[in-house]
């Protein structure tokens, strides 16, 4: 079994580096390596001085060994906009995106596992997994080409958690610029131990294919360019979702109740949650006024987190203005719609938590407390869109109410006159299983800001 090396990442932008620090040397864990970087960080200061050239960023990190690659020079078409990996893991990082409907060179075969290495345009080259490819005239590439069938590799262990201090639902409420890893934050005291599984609803009017399979995609909006789209280069990539009607609610929770029949439009959604790069933008252009305090090295990778609904709204008139699209923030039943993707489960992937399928506190062992993780981490639900269950919670349009008892069926905000309080979906990295399904809310006040919120873009589709 392959153990973990320190090597040292070496980055100009997005173009990145890595160099084994100790040839020869693996560790068993991620932690073991955690523990011998740390002890051995005076030792590596010029090896790392070495390489900070030209304006370059070089850091000492942990990673899992390179697996062998098996040399090849083949197209292949792009079923699903995937991003593109330094190293063959989930962990590691972006290089760069492969766009749906478009072609990719493989170059290689990482033996053992579903990743392949791919060369982009600009003449980079990374790893992307293989479930996002299909070879042209033939099959998705695969492993099996070089050896026996293996699961994908595992993303690194991540180190020893921090501890979190217990934070109340109710106020004092923590501060503008709180920067620390959240606590889970809190279910209602009357929730239930059990989830009774909704009423089977009625499939979209066009239900979409599972992701990468090749099959036809839903309906084409007229103003998008595709299934998948993105009106400018630091815009989110975005998915045409079709009209339908399903089954929004549970029993799980008396806040979740009654379970109504919901009619939603077409509409479009982020094919991920907001980055730190995607929201760098809109404050280097002077329309956002929140900047983190930490400066992250991996913005394109990094979901934002810490943000009010306030900052959520002002990112979207931004948007809206450089585009003149109307961007904006879903709707409580559109997000439900497009989590649920045509299930009728307590999450997208089935009644129970799966190791490996989402970001929470009791989803896995790769859970960090310290932080959220990575952008496209996980497996995509059948519509393609990654993370709607935990590792951020959303922002949506609605006010709070306490249950669905008046609530529209029509798929539109339900806004209240005095609406200080807003709805969160799909709960956080720090969250329990419980509160990371598909129909699970939660809220929070409206002009504060909290380290596990953040916001994922909608947009009505003419």
């Amino acid at each position: 079994m392959l153990g973990f090396i320190i090597a040292a990442l070496a980055c100009t932008g997005s173009n990145c580096d890595i160099t084994n620090l100790e040839p020869g040397a693996s560790y068993p864990t991620y932690a073991a390596c955690q523990a011998q970087l740390t002890a051995k960080a005076p030792s590596f200061k010029t090896q790392l001085d070495e390489r900070r050239t030209n304006g370059r960023t070089v850091e000492a990190i942990c990673m899992r060994e390179t697996s062998t690659i098996t040399e090849v020079e083949e197209p292949y078409d792009v079923l699903d906009t995937a991003i593109v990996h330094s190293e063959a893991s989930a962990g590691s990082p972006f290089v760069g995106i492969v766009e749906s409907g478009q072609r990719a060179l493989v170059t290689g075969i990482v033996t053992g596992t579903q990743w392949v290495r791919v060369l982009l345009p600009d003449g980079k080259s990374g790893f992307v997994f293989s479930d996002h490819l299909r070879r042209v005239g033939g099959a998705k590439p695969s492993a099996e080409a070089a050896a026996p069938p293996a699961p994908p590799a595992a993303p690194p262990a991540p180190p020893p958690p921090v501890a979190a201090q217990p934070t109340p639902r109710t106020n004092p409420l923590p501060t503008q610029n709180q920067a620390v890893a959240p606590p889970p934050a809190p279910r209602r005291a009357d929730e239930a131990t059990t989830a009774v599984k909704p009423p089977t609803p009625t499939p979209p009017t066009q239900t979409p294919p599972a992701v990468a399979t090749g099959t036809a995609p839903p309906p084409r909006p007229a103003e998008s360019n595709g299934r998948e789209f993105r009106d400018c280069e630091n815009c989110p990539i975005m998915v045409a979702i079709p009209a339908g009607e399903f089954t929004m609610g549970s029993n799980a929770d008396p806040s979740e109740r009654p379970i109504h029949r919901v009619h939603v439009r077409p509409f479009a959604i982020g094919k991920f949650e907001l980055s730190v790069a995607e929201w760098q933008a809109c404050v280097d252009a002077g329309a956002c006024t929140y900047k983190p305090a930490s400066h992250d090295a991996n913005p394109g990778r990094r979901p934002m987190a810490n943000l009010s609904w306030e900052d959520a709204a002002q990112y979207l008139r931004w948007l809206e203005k450089i585009t003149g699209k109307p961007y904006r923030l879903l709707t409580e039943a559109e997000w439900e719609y497009a989590a649920r993707a045509g299930t009728a489960t307590r999450y997208a992937w089935g009644e129970e938590v799966r190791p490996g399928r989402a970001d929470c506190e009791g989803c896995g062992p790769t859970h960090d407390r310290a932080r959220p993780a990575d952008l496209g981490s996980f497996p995509p639900n059948a519509w393609g869109l990654y993370d709607m269950e935990g590792n951020i919670a959303e922002w949506v349009d609605d006010c709070w109410h306490s249950s669905y008892q008046g609530a529209p069926a029509g798929g539109e905000a339900w806004r209240s006159a005095s609406c200080g309080t807003h709805v969160l979906r799909g709960g956080s990295w720090n969250n329990p299983p419980s509160d990371i399904t598909v129909s699970s809310r939660n809220f929070y006040d409206g002009n504060v800001r909290y380290p596990g919120n953040g916001m994922r873009v909608g947009m009505t589709m003419r």
